[in-house]
């Protein structure tokens, strides 16, 4: 299996994140952009890793600094990298693989936390549809905390030849959607080989998808508003699958 990391220019900035992308053995940085006497040059943690990359830091007064990044809250400092999807699906051996896919989420707020809170749960890698979500913008990636450094993102083409295909490799296909069809999202077993898919709040999963789905599932609501953020619903589902694998060992 390639990666296909180091095409794509992004931009990241604050201290975390940026620990994550100099911790990471998969990112090529291009250039690293300080403020003098800003946050970053000051923290000790950051300081052994900006004498590695000397080479490429660029340090700027204040009023040139906000002239570039006028509208980032930055800590100090604004790293540029490549980073790219992953373009080819290895063969999943693991009985108990988990892949998310996201369809239509537009917000890039949304996707980022997706991506954090999958990772956090640990599941196996996100199936990205570049013409049915937001793609990876410098907001999801800097929403994900990092979090996107970790965690498999597969660059896919057509949803459902991709679903078919990983049928055909013995993975069930669960779509959480709100539907008269649609079972408690307690009530199904996660276990085994699966692809959750979650659509936005306002779309929902495309028609054609949904009929790609062996099953569908839902999460009630008791107060006056009828629908989870999505990202609040991906955490209770793959966390309930956490749950069931828990119990079943």
């Amino acid at each position: 299996m390639k990666k296909n990391f180091n095409k794509t220019p992004h931009f990241i900035f604050g201290l975390n994140n940026s620990i994550e992308i100099f911790k990471s053995n998969k990112i090529n940085i291009q250039s690293i952009h300080l403020l003098k006497d800003g946050l970053a040059i000051k923290n000790k943690s950051m300081k052994f890793y900006l004498d590695d990359h000397k080479k490429i830091c660029r340090i700027y007064d204040k009023n040139k600094f906000k002239k570039i990044f006028p509208s980032m809250r930055t800590q100090g400092i604004v790293i540029k990298f490549n980073f790219s999807l992953i373009n080819q699906l290895p063969k999943f051996k693991n009985d108990n693989t988990c892949l998310l896919l996201p369809e239509s989420i537009e917000d890039p707020q949304n996707l980022g936390q997706i991506i954090r809170t999958s990772e956090c749960a640990g599941i196996d890698g996100m199936l990205i549809s570049k013409n049915r979500s937001v793609g990876l913008t410098n907001t999801v990636l800097q929403v994900s905390q990092g979090a996107f450094l970790n965690l498999p993102l597969y660059n896919i083409g057509n949803i459902n030849q991709t679903l078919n295909t990983l049928k055909k490799e013995g993975f069930w296909i669960i779509g959480v959607e709100n539907s008269i069809d649609a079972v408690d999202w307690f009530d199904i077993d996660y276990k085994g080989k699966v692809v959750l898919v979650f659509g936005s709040e306002g779309k929902g999963i495309r028609e054609k998808t949904i009929k790609n789905c062996d099953s569908l599932v839902t999460i009630p609501m008791l107060g006056s508003i009828n629908s989870l953020n999505v990202s609040a619903t991906v955490s209770a589902i793959l966390f309930e699958r956490n749950r069931q694998l828990q119990h079943n060992k």
